[in-house]
């Protein structure tokens, strides 16, 4: 097979949000910058499983593709928490990226990465968001649209945007590689 190269450079993809982190992880990903529209997941704002992440993921790439009919590629991002009660009994901070042509849907997913038990606890009994803890345990506000948990508590070895760069690479790569 002759050599070919993911080139995304003529593509145009609608965001289904406004956060900048994660408009930087589609433009890492794609080398292109996205349309971004904010859409409405359709779930909680704190997404505690990882259907409802899916699901939130899903909902964002068909609305904002709906939204604005000059993309070719509707994309959601979505991160969530989700417990896994088989192995570690432990919270996890999962992102998913969902790709929607209007035809193929396909996910791609990042890092999932483990929580530390207070930040769950705290999210469960207060129905709080994650950034909410983050932002009181690093002093800062609006995290979430920068480094996120990952930045903090990797002290920026891994930022969110990162995370959900390799979702989106993972989600698009069938709509460009000649393996599919």
């Amino acid at each position: 097979m002759e050599e070919w190269q993911l080139d995304f450079s003529s593509w145009r993809f609608g965001l289904g949000t406004t956060n900048g982190a994660k408009r930087l992880a589609v433009q890492m990903a794609t080398g292109v910058e996205p349309i971004c529209l904010s859409v409405p997941s359709g779930i909680s704002d704190q997404p505690m499983s990882e259907d409802e992440t899916i699901t939130g993921a899903i909902n964002r790439a068909k609305a904002v593709l709906e939204s604005l009919p000059e993309a070719q590629i509707g994309l959601g991002l979505e991160g969530g928490l989700m417990y896994d009660d088989r192995f570690t009994h432990q919270w996890y901070l999962i992102s998913v990226c969902a790709a929607w042509d209007g035809k193929q849907l396909f996910l791609g997913k990042g890092l999932s990465f483990p929580m530390p038990h207070l930040a769950a606890e705290r999210i469960l009994q207060e129905k709080i968001e994650l950034h909410t803890v983050i932002d009181e345990w690093g002093k800062t506000t609006n995290s979430n649209h920068r480094g996120g948990a990952y930045g903090l508590l990797t002290n920026d070895q891994v930022r969110r945007a990162d995370v959900f760069r390799d979702a989106v690479i993972a989600a698009i790569t069938p709509f460009h590689s000649p393996f599919y």
